[in-house]
């Protein structure tokens, strides 16, 4: 890879495995965003199947196929007594990217969200690249070290610099060789989108530090594991400070 040039990166496609395809997929997102940003609270009971299949105009099997991906996520709870309820955020799927991608940055829970996701990733990220710097491959060394050049709005605006940002996390937990940190990939993507609108209304005065971002690549490009962990967790801090400002 030429680093000499500017590499442009982009996004792939949401991560929604666990949906459905077609008009399930859609009433799954309607809800699940519904819900998400406080539409119904709580402990409140969702329209009934008829009101919503008129209101999405499709049929009884869609509905209750809609309900079933979110009960499965831990949103809602079904019961033949009192209907379909919206469950406690606490008992929510929150490591689920469609979950994450379903809050507004002012819906109920940002704030929590937020602060939530970024202690996980100071657990998580620092050690995984440490990881990166002991396994990566070459290739991927390049990868990681061009994304994080490319972390500025100069290149391609707020969009590439995301997918910029998104490739420098998502090839780190790759490059850690742990099939299970590769597989957070989707949930990074859904954190670091959130995170890019969320963070700076919360702090304005905020930037999303390209310096810090080039550190962490240029030690796991010459195998310095203990330079990416802790450069990793330093630049995790300026994320513990937004959270502390959101609440």
């Amino acid at each position: 890879m030429n680093l000499r040039a500017p590499t442009l990166f982009q996004l792939p496609n949401p991560y929604l495995s666990s949906l459905p395809t077609g008009a399930v997929k859609d009433v799954v997102n309607a809800l699940g965003h519904a819900i998400a940003n406080g539409a119904y609270a709580e402990g409140s009971t969702i329209p009934m199947e008829s009101d919503l299949m008129m209101q999405f105009d499709v049929s009884r099997t869609v509905i209750r196929e809609a309900i079933k991906v979110l009960s499965g996520k831990g949103m809602v709870r079904t019961a033949r007594r009192y209907g379909t309820r919206v469950c406690p955020f606490s008992e929510w799927t929150l490591l689920d990217p469609d979950v994450i991608r379903w809050h507004d940055p002012d819906s109920p829970a940002a704030a929590q969200i937020y602060a939530a996701s970024t202690d996980m990733r100071c657990i998580v990220e620092p050690e995984a690249a440490a990881l990166a710097a002991q396994n990566a491959t070459p290739a991927q060394r390049e990868t990681i070290l061009a994304a994080a050049k490319a972390i500025t709005p100069d290149l391609g605006g707020a969009e590439a610099m995301i997918a910029a940002d998104y490739a420098f996390h998502a090839t780190i937990l790759e490059a850690t060789g742990n099939v299970m940190l590769a597989q957070l990939q989707g949930l990074i993507q859904a954190v670091l989108q959130f995170s890019y609108i969320a963070g700076p209304k919360a702090a304005p005065d905020e930037k999303v530090s390209r310096r810090n971002h080039i550190k962490v690549a240029e030690a796991i490009k010459i195998g310095d594991d203990a330079t990416a962990k802790s450069a990793m967790h330093a630049m995790l801090k300026q994320n513990r400070a937004v959270a502390v400002r959101m609440k």
